[in-house]
């Protein structure tokens, strides 16, 4: 989901995203308590102009990072992908360099269609098992609601079967509260959530699915909190998520992120999530989208620039301890 239109409440009279400070540490702005588990260690933002293969880097939705390759892809919500070469050295992002850029094309290599190419949630296969070039792109897409492979150019290899409930677009409470978000469980599979709750459950109840398994638990309490990125936590049995939260200009963007310990869930899947930190600011609008784990217990997460002038496309580095 892009941010364009917050345009349209005039917030962005209120702002220079060239001189905004990066996300600062609020966790007494809304409910919630934070643990002292997660540190934030850098930002880097990506240059307004930059572009790569006739492309410009906008509106950048999903993160994940390539262990075998060294690399780290990014896809936007106009069905684009791209890689760049990280550098990070003593926690610190020394740069971030676009070598590529492409139109996510479908398995007949034509550009996907406008109404098909919403590509949100992103996640690496055969990232990180010592072997160079079998790398795949797993692409969660919103409206309607499909998670595929993809070559990581960009071209459709298969679709990977959406847990049943999720599979009709009518379910869910908005067109563009889809699939937000994707990762593998060692044990169940490929797991997703929509963005907000089916229509019919509890509005502050998040869902995450599996094919033949669910793991519930209750919103980050500040208004429309919803789901933008998961992944799991590697070696452990633990997820970590990320919720944005908006209800008006006169109120600031809550970005939390927390961990949901799943071997502590009961076995009806209902889970309590822990808050590992929580940011927000009225002033700067970073509409954080989406995360990878990069190793060493370190996270990237972007920011959604909108492809708006005054909004920016931000890195965030941190590390839960």
């Amino acid at each position: 989901m892009n941010i364009r239109w917050f345009a349209s409440a005039g917030l962005f009279m209120l702002l220079s995203a060239c001189s905004m400070p990066a996300i600062t540490d609020s966790s007494n702005v809304v409910a919630g308590e934070a643990s002292e588990e997660l540190t934030v260690l850098d930002h880097h933002v990506i240059p307004r102009d930059a572009e790569i293969g006739g492309l410009k880097i906008t509106e950048l939705s999903g993160l994940a990072w390539d262990e075998d390759e060294q690399l780290l892809y990014a896809i936007s919500d106009k069905g684009r992908v791209y890689h760049f070469r990280l550098k990070i050295e003593n926690d610190l992002i020394k740069s971030v360099t676009p070598i590529f850029g492409a139109k996510l094309r479908n398995a007949k290599g034509k550009k996907l269609k406008k109404n098909q190419r919403d590509s949100e949630g992103l996640m690496v296969w055969n990232a990180n098992n010592g072997k160079k070039g079998d790398t795949q792109l797993v692409i969660s897409l919103e409206g309607k609601p499909r998670i595929v492979r993809f070559t990581p150019q960009g071209h459709a290899i298969a679709d990977i079967a959406v847990p049943k409930p999720l599979r009709d677009r009518r379910k869910l409470r908005a067109s563009n509260s889809g699939l937000e978000s994707v990762a593998y469980h060692n044990k169940y599979g490929f797991i997703t959530a929509p963005e907000e709750s089916l229509k019919g459950q509890p509005k502050n109840l998040h869902t995450v699915y599996a094919a033949k398994k669910q793991w519930s638990f209750m919103a980050y309490p500040a208004e429309n909190s919803s789901i933008t990125a998961m992944d799991m936590m590697p070696g452990t049995n633990n997820l970590l998520v990320m919720e944005r939260a908006w209800s008006g200009v006169l109120k600031p963007m809550v970005i939390s992120l927390r961990r949901v310990k799943l071997d502590d869930c009961s076995d009806k899947g209902e889970c309590k999530a822990e808050n590992l930190k929580v940011f927000s600011s009225s002033l700067s609008v970073d509409n954080f989208e989406g995360m990878t784990p990069i190793g060493n217990n370190r996270y990237l997460i972007v920011s959604d620039d909108g492809k708006h002038d005054l909004l920016r496309t931000l890195l965030t580095l941190f590390k839960v301890d």
